[in-house]
């Protein structure tokens, strides 16, 4: 990694002269190059619940979640999304199995957020319909 320069000050880190660079500040770790992707994609399969369920492959379809199962929608769509899968599946300890499947943290706090947006209401309502 000759000529890079990482400059960190708290929580806030500036690199220069990469082409590509991936960045984990989960637990102090930063990696640069390729191999975080490569990683992360073989890190985690889909769980069985999830991979075997008709609810997903419809969240797939609608465009909630891409093909590498992570939400393409906001963070608040995301967590009621979560909510509305983990109530009809039976997933237990709902926000840490999303958390650790789509890499977040505190979906629960992007669920209460949810909770008082009025775009919110439409989202629920778009789910009751696609999943009805």
């Amino acid at each position: 990694m000759a000529g890079n320069n990482i400059y960190v000050q708290g929580s806030y880190i500036d690199v220069h002269d990469n082409e590509n660079v991936y960045l984990s500040v989960d637990k102090a770790e930063v990696r640069m190059g390729q191999e975080v992707a490569d990683d992360r994609a073989g890190e985690r399969s889909l769980p069985e619940v999830l991979a075997e369920s008709e609810l997903w492959q419809k969240a797939r379809e609608m465009g909630f979640v891409g093909d590498d199962g992570q939400p393409v929608v906001s963070r608040t769509e995301a967590a009621l999304l979560a909510d509305f899968l983990a109530e009809h599946l039976g997933i237990a300890h709902k926000w840490k199995f999303f958390e650790e499947l789509w890499h977040r943290k505190n979906m629960r706090g992007d669920y209460n957020t949810a909770l008082g947006q009025k775009k919110s209401l439409a989202f629920q309502d778009r789910l009751k319909i696609v999943f009805g």
